[in-house]
């Protein structure tokens, strides 16, 4: 059943295709930088349960599992290390789906694009810088992300209004 059937609100955005592919998945949104160093590289991540799990205790997102998610948020901080952290989710199939970024940086994208040409699993990567991005995308909002064309369609149920 279409969208528009079930009384769901659709809303599509365009932004800037940064790595391919298609994905789509449930919004985790945070309106704070994700540093992946610290966020993945605690010993709690060596647990198997726990591999996609945010351990930055100082993040809104803390004990938030990224797996099958559709990542949004402003920018990566942290260390060159970012890439690295990334492409280990993706390997250990513990990734978010996509990823929505405000400011999409090299070290970021390392990690997607290393993924792919090293073990076929990247994932789509969209920028999208314009503000409104917080107020357009909730958490569980269920989102579509195109990486080739930069669109991003996201529905929001009717419960979710």
């Amino acid at each position: 059943m279409s969208p528009d059937l079930r009384g769901d609100a659709m809303t599509t955005l365009k932004g800037r295709a940064v790595y391919g592919g298609r994905a789509s998945g449930p919004a985790l949104v945070t309106r704070m930088p994700v540093n992946f160093t610290a966020a993945f590289s605690k010993p709690a991540n060596i647990l198997p349960h726990k591999r996609g799990e945010i351990n930055d205790r100082h993040h809104e997102l803390f004990k938030k599992n990224l797996k099958g998610t559709v990542l949004v948020f402003p920018a990566a901080i942290g260390s060159t290390y970012t890439g690295m952290l990334l492409m280990q989710l993706m390997y250990d199939g513990h990734a978010p789906a996509a990823v929505i970024v405000q400011n999409a940086d090299s070290l970021l994208v390392s990690g997607t694009v290393l993924a792919e040409v090293w073990f076929g699993k990247g994932i789509p990567v969209v920028e999208y810088s314009s503000d409104d991005l917080f107020e357009k995308i909730k958490t569980g909002a269920q989102v579509e992300v195109n990486g080739d064309t930069g669109e991003i369609i996201v529905t929001n149920g009717s419960s979710n209004k």
